[in-house]
């Protein structure tokens, strides 16, 4: 996020001091695998929509405004976008994607004083002695002691020294060029301790200096001082900032005119690009937002889209303009698309998000003279509000003309077109799937086509058609969507065809594996389950995620050849106790034996997880056949069976209770049983079974 200069600091660091708003989409989380996208969230994707991360939305406006293309790019690796596959990307994802670094929002490394003042302070070391080494009149000697007394800066900075400009650690410097570099170190100290009227002294003399780094330094820092001792009492503790009213306005106003000075006498200096910044910083502290807008919406308009300064430029314009009331203040049609999408959010259960006010249709009708000469982003934002907030398809479906027939895409056309395919989806329209279809052709860009797949593939499992995902051929081919749906809906037809492809990716294989395997245990067809573990192989992985983990992670297959089947009751391999189960379904040995393999190895997550919400990809309901049977049920049958032994019962009755340890809730699966059914099953064992291992073991009851 912030790039140093010489004695100098980006912009982006002075306009985001410690505390400030964060940019949107700096949590960790994962997606919803949906086409809609109303609520702010982690499903950040290339359709511009309300909930995207305003900064994804302002980066692909701008792409397509400069006609950019993603010609020569590739995916970069996911990293910590574990379950984002290539729908959904968060914004280090995507700056590792467009421009292969990691903004500093994201994991990066920060500069040990990022945000303050004295984040200059280790490029400024640099400069100074290169600047002395250009300096003939500055004898060798000086120089060093020069270097060495810079030193004290960085004391200040650490807040170990904070020594007053005259402090004795100063060396004696005869030379008349070398007393204006100790006068430098002397006027920067006092900066940086916060002394500003010796600051502005010390800067001031050194204007008119004929070492031209001394005098263009000064001509900054100047300024820089007078934009320092503006804002000095503007903030809080916590670094919030306390409004315009708290400002300097003296201050403020001899720090614009400072900047304006430099830029005019260096308008290609070492340092202009931090006084741009510096100048927005002015607009902010004084209030002037519709100014900083104009001025954000003129240098997002002149910097080139593979400048990857650009992402820096954008991230200042979310914390300062997007992420606060001041976007209501944004004028051009860039910012106001971006802002209005923002104000059409809608919370999870598609009611407003009472944290801020909702946009109306009328108010953006007459945004329509701010939009002149861009109907096709104006007609965008109104659909988006038709879509999202009227629940308006029709009005959507007028909006914007179907032009799914293309040879690429602009992530605006690209856009609009997907809204009027989610309109289509929610009208039910038979054309749905080749609306679609339509659109593969032009869907070339680097994350459309998945967009596409997934708009594809809800349509296909909601009408019945779950088996065209996996058909050869199909136009579906990223694994993440097809792992979602084998994971949560596939049948065992399917789960099995998906195991035994070559064609596919070894991971989908996988997964398909696994999701045949566990539910055919869970579902009670271990006749299956026997048959089917032979596709198992000999190397596959004993640990890691399960089926329906992100695509990134192993899948622990293996776990059904060679996993632990036992902690301390006795038990056969897991082949042996289901061929028993295959033969008698009551066996007692053989249920405790498969609850221990589900207890030890992980699998009570398929009886405590939520299944993806009916309008997102896996939301329809599974099509395996039978009931599903939890571990709790295995103890309830073996507890009630007069014919189990009585160790059997003992271990069923400690198991039971032990479901609920230790916090009193079940991690076994099926309904929750009360405390005094807890508490009867603890004083059976401890009645009937007092000498077995288990009701010694057991002491509480949860």
């Amino acid at each position: 996020m912030r790039r140093l200069v010489p004695l100098a600091v980006s912009a982006l660091a002075l306009l985001a001091p410690a505390g400030a708003l964060r940019a949107s989409g700096d949590f960790t989380c994962y997606p919803s695998w949906k086409l809609a996208n109303g609520g702010y969230g982690c499903n950040d994707s290339a359709v511009l929509a309300p909930g995207n991360d305003s900064r994804v939305n302002l980066y692909y406006l701008l792409r397509d405004r400069q006609g950019a293309t993603t010609a020569g790019l590739s995916y970069a690796p996911s990293e910590d976008d574990l379950g984002f596959g290539h729908n959904f990307l968060g914004w280090g994802g995507f700056a590792r994607t467009f421009y292969g670094i990691r903004p500093s929002d994201d994991g990066g490394a920060a500069d040990d004083h990022a945000g303050s003042r004295c984040i200059s302070l280790a490029s400024g070391g640099a400069a100074f002695a290169a600047a002395m080494q250009a300096n003939r009149g500055v004898p060798a000697a000086e120089r060093t002691s020069l270097a060495a007394a810079r030193g004290v800066l960085a004391q200040t900075c650490a807040g170990t020294g904070a020594a007053p400009a005259s402090a004795p650690a100063w060396p004696a410097v005869a030379s008349a060029p070398g007393r204006e570099y100790l006068a430098y170190l002397q006027a920067a100290n006092a900066f940086y301790a916060e002394q500003w009227d010796a600051a502005r002294a010390g800067f001031a003399g050194l204007k008119a200096s004929r070492d031209p780094w001394l005098a263009e330094t000064a001509a900054y820092m100047l300024p820089r001082t007078e934009l320092n001792a503006a804002q000095a009492r503007s903030f809080d503790d916590y670094g919030g900032f306390d409004g315009p009213d708290k400002v300097d306005k003296a201050a403020l106003e001899r720090a614009r005119a400072g900047f304006a000075d430099y830029l005019k006498r260096y308008a290609r200096g070492r340092y202009a690009a931090s006084a741009q910044g510096l100048t927005r910083r002015v607009l902010w502290l004084g209030g002037d937002m519709a100014g900083l807008s104009r001025e954000y919406e003129r240098l997002l308009g002149a910097r080139a889209i593979a400048d990857a300064g650009l992402l820096e430029l954008i991230q200042e314009v979310d914390n300062k303009l997007l992420a606060t009331p001041a976007r209501n203040r944004v004028d051009g049609p860039l910012l106001l698309a971006t802002a209005d999408l923002m104000m059409m959010r809608q919370s999870d259960d598609g009611e407003a998000d009472p944290s801020r006010p909702v946009i109306s249709a009328a108010q953006l009708a007459a945004q329509a003279p701010r939009f002149a000469g861009r109907a096709d982003l104006f007609g965008f934002v109104q659909a988006n509000h038709a879509f999202y907030v009227a629940k308006d398809m029709r009005r959507v479906l007028q909006l914007i003309p179907d032009a799914a027939k293309q040879p690429a895409f602009t992530p605006l056309q690209f856009s609009r077109q997907v809204l009027r395919g989610q309109a289509l989806a929610a009208l039910k329209d038979p054309n749905e799937a080749g609306f679609w279809r339509d659109m593969l052709g032009g869907a070339k860009a680097l994350y459309q086509r998945p967009v596409i797949e997934l708009a594809l593939a809800l349509n296909y499992e909601r009408n019945g058609k779950l088996a065209e995902v996996f058909a050869a051929g199909s136009p579906i081919g990223e694994s993440p969507i097809r792992e979602i749906l084998l994971s949560h809906v596939a049948g065992p037809d399917l789960l099995r065809s998906a195991a035994k492809r070559t064609d596919r990716p070894q991971h989908e294989r996988d997964v398909a594996l696994f999701t045949l395997l566990q539910k055919q245990l869970k579902y009670g067809d271990y006749a299956g389950f026997l048959a089917d573990s032979a596709l198992v192989r000999a190397d596959a992985a004993k640990e890691g995620g399960m089926a329906n983990f992100p695509a990134e992670a192993t899948v622990a297959l293996g776990l059904f050849r060679s996993g632990t089947w036992s902690d301390g009751y006795p038990c056969a391999p897991l082949a042996r106790s289901v061929a028993a189960l295959a033969r008698n379904p009551r066996d007692t040995r053989a249920l405790l034996c498969l609850g221990d393999f589900y207890r030890i190895n992980g699998f009570d997550y398929y009886w405590s997880e939520e299944p993806p919400k009916p309008d997102e990809l896996g939301g329809t309901p599974t099509r395996f056949p039978g009931r599903a049977t939890p571990r709790a049920a295995f103890y309830d049958a073996v507890i009630a069976d007069p014919a189990a032994g009585a160790n059997e019962k003992a271990y069923a009755l400690y198991r039971a209770v032990s479901c609920y340890a230790p916090a009193g809730a079940s991690d076994c699966g099926g309904a929750e049983v009360p405390k005094s059914q807890r508490q009867a099953w603890f004083q059976r064992l401890k009645r009937d079974y007092p000498a077995s291992e288990w009701a010694k073991k057991l002491r509480y009851y949860w």
